[in-house]
């Protein structure tokens, strides 16, 4: 998923609004089991990032485990 907000904001103030904005959106995502990386690039062109990539712990605590006894 590709998302682009395009803003009739200032640079100036995109450069403040835009570590904000992804301190806001870490937790939303943060509740779901996904990876993800979100940047914001302001029309200055500073770019505020941040990446989670620690997916295979999640759902390897949320996996359930099969327990099956083979007899031979």
């Amino acid at each position: 998923m590709d998302i682009h907000f395009i803003s009739s904001l200032t640079p100036d103030d995109e450069d403040r609004l835009a570590p904000a904005l992804l301190e806001a959106l870490k937790p939303m995502l943060g509740l779901m089991p996904i990876a993800y990386t979100i940047r914001i690039r302001t029309a200055s062109n500073t770019v505020y990032q941040h990446t989670r990539t620690e997916l295979v712990d999640t759902l390897a605590d949320e996996t359930p485990s099969l327990d099956i006894e083979l007899s031979s």
